[in-house]
C-alpha cells in the first residue's frame, strides 16, 4: 500500500450503511488510516482493518470529541433509515452538519459528501435536506467533493426475493417511464475514496451511474425481465395503475397522521414512486452491471443451506 495513504487519517460517518460499509472496506484497501464511526458495536469483524469509534452524530459534543485527534479527511455516507420529513432533516442535514462543523473546528482539510442524483429535481423532503447540506458544505471553506449517485443494486433485491419464491413482479403503469443505470456499491466506494487525493475532483459535484452498457441501462420493466431470466423463471408481471398507487400513498399518508409506522411506509412509497417515474440515468462509471450482480447474488443464494 502507498506510504502516503497510510499517513492520512480518514473518518467515515454512516459507516454501518450499505454504501458506508463499502467505503470503509475500500478506504482500508487503498491503505488509509481509517476510523469508522458508529452508534454501537455490532461485530468485531464488521470493520476489518479500521478503527471503530462509538459516537452519536446527532450530538455536537459527541462529534467534537471524535475530532480531538487529527482527522485529514471526512467521508459522510449518512442517510436516514426511516423516511419522515423530520428524520431526513435530522440526519441528512442536521447530523451531517454537526460532523462538518466539528471538522471545520478541528482543521480537517477535505470533506466528501455522499448525496443523491434525485436532488437535481427536488420534490421530496429527502432531496431538500440533502440540498441544504450540499449548500452548507460548499460555503464551509473546506475542500469538498460531492457525489450524487443514481440507484443502487439493492433496490432490486426485494423484487428478486419475491420472484425467486415464485411470486410475480410488480410495476407501476407501463414500467417504462424512467431509465436507470444503477451502480454497484463497490464501484461507488472506489470513486468516493479515490477522490481523496484527486485534485481534479476538488470542489466539484459529480453525478454518477454504473456502466452505460445494455446490461445496465434499464427501465423498471427491463430490470424485472432480467431478474426472471437470471433466475430461470417465466416472466409474470403485474402492472399497478399509477392512480391506484398514488391513492395508496394518500390513504397511508392520512393514516400515518396517527401512526408513525404507517407514516414511514407512506413516505417510502412516495420515494419509490419518484424513482419509478423520473429518469435517473447518469454518466457511467465502474464495471459491474446489474445482470452480473443478479448472477452473482443468485449463485450465493444457491450456496446457502435450505431453511429447516
Amino acid at each position: 500500500m502507498s506510504n502516503v495513504n497510510s499517513t492520512t487519517t480518514v473518518l467515515i460517518v454512516g459507516a454501518t450503511g450499505y454504501i458506508g460499509g463499502a467505503v470503509v472496506a475500500e478506504s482500508v484497501r487503498q491503505g488509509y488510516n481509517v476510523i469508522a464511526v458508529a452508534r454501537s458495536r455490532k461485530s468485531d469483524s464488521q470493520f476489518d482493518g479500521a478503527e471503530l469509534v462509538l459516537a452519536d452524530v446527532s450530538d455536537p459534543a459527541s462529534m467534537a470529541k471524535v475530532f480531538e485527534r487529527k482527522i485529514d479527511v471526512v467521508i459522510s455516507c449518512l442517510a436516514t433509515r426511516s423516511g419522515l420529513p423530520k428524520d431526513f432533516d435530522d440526519i441528512d442535514y442536521k447530523a451531517t452538519l454537526n460532523v462538518l462543523k466539528a471538522a471545520q473546528a478541528s482543521g480537517t482539510g477535505k470533506f466528501i459528501l455522499l448525496s443523491a442524483i434525485c436532488v437535481r429535481k427536488p420534490e421530496l423532503p429527502l432531496q431538500l435536506a440533502k440540498l441544504k447540506m450540499e449548500d452548507e458544505l460548499m460555503r464551509s471553506g473546506i475542500d469538498y467533493t460531492i457525489v450524487r449517485p443514481t440507484a443502487y443494486f439493492w433496490v432490486f433485491d426485494s423484487q428478486t426475493r419475491r420472484i425467486a419464491q415464485g411470486q410475480p413482479g410488480f410495476i407501476v403503469g407501463s414500467g417504462t417511464q424512467a431509465c436507470h443505470n444503477p451502480i454497484a456499491k463497490e464501484d461507488l466506494a472506489e470513486f468516493i475514496v479515490s477522490s481523496i487525493g484527486n485534485s481534479e475532483r476538488k470542489n466539484r459535484i459529480f453525478i454518477l451511474g454504473g456502466p452505460e452498457v445494455p446490461d445496465n441501462i434499464l427501465t423498471h420493466r427491463d430490470s424485472l425481465l432480467m431478474i426472471f431470466a437470471v433466475l430461470g423463471k417465466k416472466p409474470r408481471i403485474i402492472s399497478v395503475p399509477d392512480w391506484l398507487y398514488m391513492a395508496l400513498v394518500r390513504i397511508t399518508w392520512f393514516i400515518g397522521l396517527f401512526t408513525r409506522r404507517v407514516a414511514v411506509f407512506s413516505a417510502f412509497l412516495n420515494v419509490v414512486h419518484y424513482y419509478l417515474v423520473n429518469d435517473m440515468r447518469a454518466p457511467g462509471y465502474g464495471s459491474v452491471t446489474l445482470r452480473q450482480y443478479l448472477i452473482d447474488t443468485n449463485k450465493e443464494a444457491q450456496k446457502q443451506p435450505p431453511m429447516p
